[in-house]
């Protein structure tokens, strides 16, 4: 009764959706959960897989999931998915299964101290003791309430200690003394505990409101400064807004004007803040490649803002961080829901604690106020930058061009991230990018992207675990199919998430190793470099998506790949795309195409 009750009022509190792994002391929840009409539950057998998962859920959604697993080490791989959770400040509900008391530090098998486990990487935990008739059922209802609640700003915990017997073929029917309180409830749908917060008494009103105050305060600071940037950083898919009404042409047909148009102030986007469209216009000059820009630091004094909004958490470039503590802006204003501190470089000056996605939506309605900044060579310079910027790097890496025999570009990693997102269109398919290279290519060489396409990153603590889980419950999430682009140690570390795969089109670039690591100063050390950080593994996926029942391709061109992705997205089951590249082609190329855009900069828009 105590499980079922647990589950239900997670259900009416609008927790539906459960990612289980298999597992005997967890039985009386997973049963509750399978046997409850409105809840969904999807079994993984790796648990840190199936954590992974709801994080996916809820980096789509911003609601929570609740993970579910047995007693022992299983809870223990909760732990990563977790520490990303709680570093973004997103939901999720962990409910582990735990042996009663009396077997606590008495080496009875598989039980270890589970309390507290998660030490301060859940922002709430409770050890919810062994089901008795002495506690009032209430007890549970209020308890799952406060965990939902708690849970708006992190990952919570909920240990469930269970006797044996752990399975009773009635356990839905009450016990005949079950108390006459709980009646009414179990007759409604409505949770006992109503969860009353601001977002749920302000109205429309009372919203613009608040985004009107922020404002105020924004444009007292803006009408201080003579060359303001706008940069968006990551951001959370849900939440996003409309910046524009006017279609993706009609966009892009407003971009081929902006040589006739007021130079507006730059506006940089991320590869995660989920507006890397062209559809910035409606806000200021977008600004796509300007981690390729920040290559050349000869311009940077030219480039250097007196003011910097950033909306959301850091971005992806290192670059953009180099540039920023070099020039220290007079006025650095974060803007973010978020409870911590946004400030690696120790420079801002201006913390708003707000939605970015509603702080945008102002600043497009009050865009005509402030777009045009005072020095307006300074804001015509990124824009022209920009222009030259995205044309070069279009020539240099979209396909055909560059030349091989079969007349195919050639297949560098750089192009292949460029030619996954392009193949993508106009889809509302999720974009999952793994970290290490993937990510960077993206967000260096990937052009704008159509509205609303849905990107994300696992980027909180930066890790390479759980990347195919996370997708899995993207997709999930989103209703639809997922494209996931990460590299080969990231896939071999989720392998076994690959019997979940369903939902996901996976392109993996094979550079066998480390890639990522040929950047750092010790790849010049022939004798450690191979060995002990490059380390190569000599695998290939393909018996990886035989095992696991995937279609596999292995495109040789640039074109085979766009082909393979656009059959993906269209697919029914999983598929592994695999394309082999080479660690030290991917470096030389890397420094050929920055050196490419620098010169190619330098013509367009000389440096004096």
């Amino acid at each position: 009764m105590w499980a079922g009750l647990l589950v239900e009022e997670l259900v009416r509190h609008g927790v539906t959706t459960f990612f289980a792994s298999p597992g005997s002391r967890s039985t009386p929840i997973v049963v509750a959960a399978g046997r409850n009409s409105r809840a969904t539950v999807h079994m993984h057998f790796d648990e840190r897989g199936s954590a992974f998962m709801a994080l996916g859920h809820a980096r789509m959604t911003g609601r929570a999931a609740a993970w579910l697993t047995t007693s022992g080490t299983a809870l223990a791989n909760g732990h990563p998915a977790a520490v990303e959770a709680r570093l973004e400040r997103l939901p999720m509900i962990l409910l582990t299964a735990d042996r009663p008391p009396e077997l606590r530090d008495t080496s009875a098998n598989q039980t270890i101290r589970q309390v507290r486990i998660f030490g301060e990487d859940v922002v709430w935990s409770f050890d919810m003791p062994v089901p008795t008739r002495a506690i009032a059922p209430s007890f549970v209802l209020t308890t799952v309430a406060e965990a939902v609640r708690r849970s708006a700003d992190g990952p919570v915990h909920l240990n469930c200690m269970f006797r044996e017997p752990l399975f009773d073929g009635d356990a839905e029917r009450p016990p005949p003394d079950a108390p006459d309180a709980l009646a009414a409830w179990r007759a409604g749908s409505s949770p006992w505990t109503t969860l009353v917060s601001p977002d749920s008494v302000a109205d429309a009103a009372t919203g613009r409101a608040a985004a009107g105050t922020n404002m105020e305060v924004l444009k007292g600071l803006l009408a201080a400064s003579r060359r303001p940037l706008l940069l968006l950083g990551r951001m959370p898919v849900y939440g996003r807004v409309e910046l524009r009404a006017e279609s993706q042409k009609e966009s892009q047909k407003e971009s081929q004007k902006e040589d006739q148009a007021p130079a507006a102030w730059p506006v940089l986007a991320d590869i995660a803040s989920q507006y890397r469209t062209l559809d910035l216009g409606a806000v200021g000059t977008p600004v796509i490649h300007y981690d390729a820009i920040l290559h050349d630091r000869d311009r940077w004094s030219a480039l250097a803002p007196d003011m910097v909004v950033q909306l959301g958490r850091p971005p992806v470039s290192k670059r953009w961080q180099q540039f920023l503590e070099a020039t220290r802006p007079g006025a650095v204003v974060v803007v973010d829901d978020a409870a911590q501190r946004i400030d690696p470089g120790h420079l801002v000056t201006h913390r708003f604690t707000a939605s970015p996605h509603t702080l945008l939506a102002a600043l497009a309605e009050e865009a005509p106020a402030f777009r045009v900044p005072a020095d307006m060579s300074w804001a015509a310079r990124w824009a022209a930058l920009e222009r030259a910027a995205r044309e070069h790097i279009a020539g240099l890496l979209d396909a055909p061009h560059g030349d091989t025999s079969s007349g195919h570009a050639p297949l560098t990693e750089q192009a292949c991230v460029r030619t996954v997102i392009d193949a993508m269109g106009e889809t509302r398919q999720p974009l999952v990018l793994g970290n290490s290279l993937p990510i960077r290519h993206a967000d260096t060489f990937a052009g704008p992207m159509p509205a609303r396409q849905a990107v994300v990153v696992n980027r909180g603590a930066s890790g390479i675990d759980g990347q195919v889980s996370t997708a899995i419950g993207a997709a999930q999430a989103a209703g639809s199919r997922a494209v996931l682009l990460l590299g080969d140690l990231t896939l071999l570390h989720d392998l076994n998430a690959l019997a979940a795969a369903r939902n996901v089109t996976i392109v993996v670039l094979n550079n066998d190793g480390g890639g990522i690591f040929s950047w750092l100063p010790v790849a010049a050390a022939e004798d450690v470099f191979t060995p002990l950080f490059a380390t190569p593994h000599g695998f290939s996926f393909r018996a990886a998506a035989d095992m696991f029942g995937l279609s596999y391709e292995a495109p040789a061109s640039l074109s085979g790949v766009a082909e393979a992705v656009r059959r993906g997205m269209a697919a029914d089951g999983g598929i592994l795309v695999e394309v082999r590249t080479q660690r030290e082609t991917t470096i030389d190329r890397q420094k050929q195409l920055l050196a490419s855009v620098t010169r190619a900069l330098r013509a367009a828009v000389p440096l004096t």
